[in-house]
């Protein structure tokens, strides 16, 4: 393993912890040291973010920054979904996919500097259910496709709705945990995941994690609003140029 490799892996643990943004950060920075195939990078970082997401979700259920109504739809459309956009990652071309969900991205961060504009059918409680299963399905679907874990969607798009961004920022560490786990099932099946890189990486990424939450619990509501936006847009910009 090399510095720059290492580094990444607590640069990257880091971003989470604070925003639960910067996985997609990773399958480059895993490509440019060990030159593995975007399939097989990908798969590798999903893998390891699913062991790192599981810390930062223990983290954050010790602080009591959990709310059970936010990540329990979540959970529930990412471990179904994820799997099959895994199974579908040769289907989709990778640059017309790189693209899309670079798109995406961007846009997602731009609306999130916006006040937050809830739907109608989001007063309810049915409502606001169904929508946190929506975003889980969705995002969870990308992260088997792409490896990129998830809250790189699914934090923004709850932002804009007007959940509060420390309850997203911790809702989405159980969140990716279900989604990176039905993923890597799938990368598994299609053996799309380098188990050294993978585990080696937990550790370094896990004392970033914890570095990141403690920031997040100390910045301002609308700082840490921010910087998500500006990090979804950074990503995207990465990914349109990679």
């Amino acid at each position: 393993m090399t510095l720059f490799l290492a580094l990444s892996f607590v640069v990257v643990g880091f971003l989470c912890g604070a925003t639960s943004i910067g996985g997609i950060l990773l399958i480059p920075a895993i490509q440019y040291s060990t030159g593995m195939p975007l399939p097989l990078a990908s798969g590798t970082a999903l893998c390891s973010f699913f062991f790192t997401a599981a810390w930062g979700t223990w983290l954050h259920w010790k602080g009591g920054s959990l709310e059970k109504s936010i990540v329990l739809p979540q959970c529930i459309g990412a471990m179904i979904f994820g799997f099959f956009g895994a199974l579908t990652k040769f289907i989709v071309g990778a640059v017309a996919l790189n693209v899309i969900l670079a798109l995406l991205i961007i846009l997602a961060g731009v609306a999130a500097f916006r006040p937050p504009r809830p739907i109608g059918s989001m007063s309810t409680e049915k409502g606001r259910f169904r929508y946190l299963v929506f975003v889980g399905s969705f995002a969870g679907f990308m992260a088997g496709l792409t490896g990129m874990g998830g809250p790189v969607l699914s934090v923004p798009m709850m932002i804009v709705m007007g959940f509060a961004p420390f309850a997203t920022v911790a809702a989405a560490q159980p969140f990716q945990t279900f989604a990176c786990l039905s993923g890597s099932i799938g990368n598994i099946l299609i053996d799309q995941i380098d188990w050294y890189i993978a585990i080696t990486s937990v550790f370094l990424q896990g004392v970033g994690v914890w570095a990141g939450i403690r920031v997040a619990r100390r910045m301002d509501t609308s700082l840490l609003k921010k910087a998500i936006a500006c990090l979804c847009v950074f990503t995207g910009v990465c990914m349109m140029l990679r």
